[in-house]
C-alpha cells in the first residue's frame, strides 16, 4: 500500500527534499502480456524478441492543495536510446473492473497520466488496452518534471483531483526506450497499487 501523504514542500520538484519525507514503495513489474497486444503484426514481431526490461519502480504519492502528486523512479538502461524515449505512466481505474496488467480494456478504460522524455508535456489521456490511447476529455491541469541522475530517472506527474478524495488505487508502466518500447510493448505493475488516504 501506498500512503499518500500531505506536505507543504515543493513536491513537483522531483529531487526536491519534500520527497525525503514521503513513504516510497518498490513495486515489481513484468511485460505487458503479448496476446493482449492490439494486432498480429505487434504479436508477431515481438514473440521472439525481450521486452518490459524494467523490473521494478519505486512509488510515491503525495497531496497539497486539491493536486495529487506521484513521483516515479527507476533504473535507466546502460544502452542509449536512438529512435526511440524512455516513458512512464501511472493510471487510475475509471471503474472497479479495470485490468491492470494491459492498462484497461475495451470494457474498463483507464485514466492515464503519461510522461515521454522527448516531450515537452505531459500527456492526459484514456487507455483501453495496451497502446490504444486517447486524449482525455476531462483536463485536469496534468505536469510533469523530471530527473535523470546516476542512470536513474526520477519523475512527478501531477494533476488536480476531483472531489475531496485521492483515487483509491493505481497502476505503472514503463517503457524502456534504448529496447525499443512503446504503445502496448513494455513493463507494467501485476496488480493495483492501493492508495491509502492523506495522512
Amino acid at each position: 500500500m501506498t500512503r499518500v501523504a500531505s506536505s507543504s514542500g515543493d513536491l513537483a520538484d522531483p529531487k526536491s527534499e519534500a520527497w525525503a519525507e514521503v513513504e516510497k514503495e518498490s513495486v515489481g513489474l513484468s511485460p505487458i502480456p503479448l496476446d493482449a497486444q492490439p494486432t498480429e503484426y505487434i504479436r508477431t514481431a515481438w514473440a521472439d524478441r525481450p521486452y518490459g526490461k524494467v523490473d521494478s519502480v519505486d512509488v510515491s504519492a503525495a497531496a497539497k492543495d486539491g493536486r495529487l502528486y506521484v513521483r516515479l523512479e527507476w533504473q535507466d538502461s546502460d544502452t542509449p536510446n536512438t529512435e526511440f524515449a524512455d516513458a512512464v505512466g501511472v493510471f487510475f481505474p475509471e471503474n472497479g473492473d479495470a485490468t491492470v496488467q494491459t492498462i484497461g480494456s475495451n470494457d474498463a478504460p483507464v485514466h492515464l497520466w503519461y510522461w515521454q522524455a522527448d516531450r515537452e508535456t505531459p500527456l492526459d489521456l484514456v487507455a483501453s488496452g495496451p497502446g490504444v490511447f486517447q486524449d482525455s476529455s476531462s483536463p485536469n491541469g496534468l505536469e510533469a518534471a523530471a530527473s535523470l541522475d546516476g542512470g536513474r530517472w526520477s519523475v512527478v506527474l501531477s494533476a488536480t483531483v476531483p472531489g475531496s478524495g485521492s483515487p483509491s488505487s493505481c497502476g505503472v508502466a514503463v517503457w524502456d526506450g534504448s529496447n525499443e518500447e512503446r504503445a502496448g510493448i513494455g513493463a507494467v505493475t501485476q496488480d493495483w497499487i492501493p492508495l491509502e488516504g492523506q495522512s
